[in-house]
């Protein structure tokens, strides 16, 4: 095999600092395309974005040159600055420290996207993951 095949799939989420409600509908329509560009930028995946004012669900496909830790080093960074750069209101925004990341079977990568993308509803109706391998 000449080249590398890795089927990794992670489920991260990560919260603003103390959760301050923070990401408002209008920053994160600018956000989540950022972030996705960082993640393609380091030759993962990106599979599915969203979240809440507090906190944001991504869904990627790792590369095998990638660490995770390094990625997520770049993806909190760089959103970061993006955001203290374009949203000065923000007032020094920063994320807050450690993520949770959690392995997703190739089977359960669509369900897993589909609880990413409908976050808001989640939330809303007090949902829970059941019958996910996460």
């Amino acid at each position: 095999m000449s080249k590398n095949n890795l089927q990794v799939y992670i489920h991260i989420v990560f919260c603003t600092k103390n959760r301050g409600v923070l990401i408002s509908d209008t920053i994160e329509k600018k956000l989540y395309p950022f972030i996705w560009s960082v993640i393609e930028d380091n030759d993962c995946t990106p599979l599915m974005i969203n979240g809440m004012p507090d906190h944001v669900h991504i869904l990627l496909k790792m590369d095998s040159k990638v660490s995770l830790s390094d990625l997520m080093r770049f993806i909190k960074g760089k959103s970061s600055r993006f955001l203290n750069e374009n949203y000065s209101f923000l007032n020094g925004f920063e994320w807050q420290r450690g993520y949770g990341a959690f392995s997703v079977s190739s089977s359960q990568v669509s369900q897993v996207a589909d609880y990413v993308k409908n976050q808001k509803h989640h939330h809303v109706e007090g949902f829970i993951i059941e019958n996910i391998e996460l």
